[in-house]
C-alpha cells in the first residue's frame, strides 16, 4: 500500500513538474504573444492615425491653398486661403464615414472643426486640450501619439500634429483618434485563439503563435506601406489582396484605408480654380462612356472648347483677371451641361465636353447655344468690360470608337475653327 501510494505521489509529482513548467511556459508565451500583438497593433494604429492626419492636412492644402487664420471682428471665422472653414464639416465628416476615425482641426489649442459629438449630438467645438498636449505639439512643434487620451469622457488612441502655415509658423493642430475599446478588442480577438491553443500544448502554441504573429506583422507591414504611399499622394496604389482576405480586424483596417484612399481620390478629381472636373476624372469617364456605348450601342459626342485669345487677356490684364475669366466661364459651362453629360477642365483655358446619348447634329446645336451664352457673358475687371468668345471642335463616338482618335478628331476640328477665325463650332 505504501509502495502504491509512493508511486501515486511520484506520478503526481512528475505530472506537476511537467505540467507546471508547461503552464508557466504557456503563460510566458501567451504574455509575450499578447505584448507583441499589442505593440504591433499600437504601431499600426499610430501609422494609421498619422497617415490620416497627414491626409487631412494634404486635402485642405490641395483644396484651399493659402494660410490658416481667423478673420472678422464681431463674427470671427476660421479661414484657409480664401475659403471659410467655420462650420464646414464636409471633408472631415466624409473621412470619418469612410475610415471610422475621429478628426479635429484646432486653431491654437481650441477645437474649430471636429467629428466628436456630445451625447446629444452636438459637436464639441470651442473646447481645448490639456497642457501636456499643448506643450508637446504647439510649443515644441512635434507630432505626438498618445495611447490613452480622454476626450469627452472617452479614452482614445490619439495622434496630434502641428498645423503650419506656408511660413512654417504653427497655427494649430490636426488630430486623428480611435477609441481605445476598439483597439483593445482587436488585440483581444487576435490573442484569444492563442490562449486556447496554449492549453493543448506548448509546441502547438509555439507554432501557431509564430505563424499567426508573422501573418499579423506581414499584414500590418502591407497596410503601413500602402498608407505611406497614399500619404505621399499616390492615390492609385493597390493594397495587397491578402490583407482583405483575412476577414478580421486587420482586413477591416485595410478596407478603411481603401475607403480613405477612395475619398481622397474623389477630392482631388476636381479642378481647384474652376471647381470643374479635372482631366483625370475626364479620362476615366471617357473610358466608362465608351464601354457603355460598346454594350448598349449608344452614341455620344466629345467637344473640345478653347477660350479665344486667352493669352492676350493674361498679358493685358494679368493672371488675376485670367483666373476670373476662367471661373466665370466655367460656371456657365457647368450650368449648361447639367443633365447633358459633363464638362472638365482639360488644361489651361481648354475644356472637354461629353454629351451622353447624343448625335453630332444635336450636340452641335447645344454647343452653339452655349457659345451664344459665352458671347453674352458680362465680365468686368478693373472697370474694363471684357468680351469672351470660344471655339469648339466636335467629334461623334459610338460602338468600338477609339477614344484617342476621337479626341484627335475633336482637337483637329478645334484647330480648324481657330484657323477659320475662332468664335465658332466646327464638326
Amino acid at each position: 500500500m505504501k509502495h502504491q501510494k509512493a508511486k501515486g505521489q511520484l506520478a503526481r509529482s512528475l505530472q506537476a513538474m511537467s505540467i507546471a513548467p508547461l503552464i508557466l511556459l504557456g503563460l510566458v508565451i501567451s504574455l509575450f504573444s499578447y505584448q507583441a500583438v499589442k505593440s504591433a497593433m499600437h504601431k499600426a494604429v499610430n501609422t494609421e492615425l498619422q497617415n490620416i492626419a497627414n491626409a487631412v492636412t494634404m486635402s485642405y492644402d490641395l483644396l484651399y491653398p493659402g494660410d490658416y487664420k481667423l478673420v472678422g471682428e464681431e463674427t470671427v471665422n476660421f479661414v484657409k486661403g480664401n475659403q471659410v472653414l467655420t462650420s464646414d464639416f464636409s471633408i472631415i465628416d466624409r473621412l470619418k464615414a469612410e475610415t471610422q476615425i475621429d478628426i479635429t482641426i484646432f486653431y491654437q489649442d481650441v477645437r474649430i472643426l471636429t467629428t466628436i459629438c456630445n451625447e446629444d449630438g452636438t459637436r464639441i467645438v470651442g473646447t481645448g486640450v490639456n497642457n501636456r498636449i499643448s506643450q508637446d505639439v504647439l510649443l515644441l512643434g512635434q507630432p505626438h501619439f498618445y495611447t490613452n487620451t480622454t476626450i469627452n469622457d472617452v479614452q482614445y488612441f490619439a495622434y496630434y500634429a502641428p498645423l503650419r502655415n506656408d511660413d512654417g509658423s504653427i497655427v494649430g493642430m490636426v488630430y486623428a483618434g480611435k477609441p481605445c475599446t476598439e483597439v483593445n478588442a482587436a488585440v483581444f480577438h487576435a490573442v484569444f485563439p492563442i490562449l486556447i491553443i496554449v492549453l493543448c500544448g506548448v509546441l502547438i502554441v509555439s507554432i501557431i503563435v509564430s505563424a499567426h504573429t508573422r501573418k499579423i506583422l506581414s499584414a500590418l507591414q502591407k497596410i503601413r506601406t500602402f498608407l505611406s504611399k497614399v500619404s505621399t499622394g499616390n492615390l492609385w496604389e493597390e493594397l495587397d489582396p491578402s490583407v482583405l482576405r483575412r476577414h478580421d480586424e486587420l482586413s477591416d483596417m485595410g478596407y478603411s484605408a481603401l475607403y480613405m484612399q477612395r475619398s481622397l481620390r474623389n477630392l482631388v478629381e476636381q479642378d481647384t480654380l474652376t471647381e470643374l472636373n479635372n482631366r483625370r476624372f475626364a479620362d476615366k469617364r471617357l473610358k466608362q462612356t465608351q464601354m457603355q456605348a460598346d454594350i448598349h450601342g449608344t452614341h455620344f459626342v466629345v467637344a473640345i472648347g478653347d477660350i479665344d485669345f486667352f493669352k492676350s487677356v493674361n498679358d493685358t490684364y494679368g493672371h488675376e483677371c485670367g483666373d476670373i475669366v476662367l471661373k466665370q466661364v466655367a460656371a456657365v459651362l457647368k450650368k449648361h451641361m447639367l443633365g447633358k453629360g459633363f464638362v472638365a477642365r482639360w488644361g489651361g483655358e481648354e475644356f472637354l465636353f461629353l454629351y451622353d446619348n447624343t448625335d453630332l447634329n444635336d450636340a452641335r446645336k447645344e454647343t452653339e447655344l452655349l457659345l451664344d451664352e459665352i458671347r453674352n457673358l458680362p465680365i468686368t475687371y478693373d472697370d474694363q468690360n471684357l468680351h469672351i468668345t470660344m471655339t469648339f471642335g466636335l467629334a461623334e463616338g459610338g460602338v468600338q470608337t477609339n477614344i484617342k482618335d476621337l479626341l484627335q478628331k475633336a482637337d483637329a476640328n478645334l484647330y480648324k475653327g481657330k484657323e477659320a477665325g475662332r468664335n465658332r463650332v466646327i464638326v
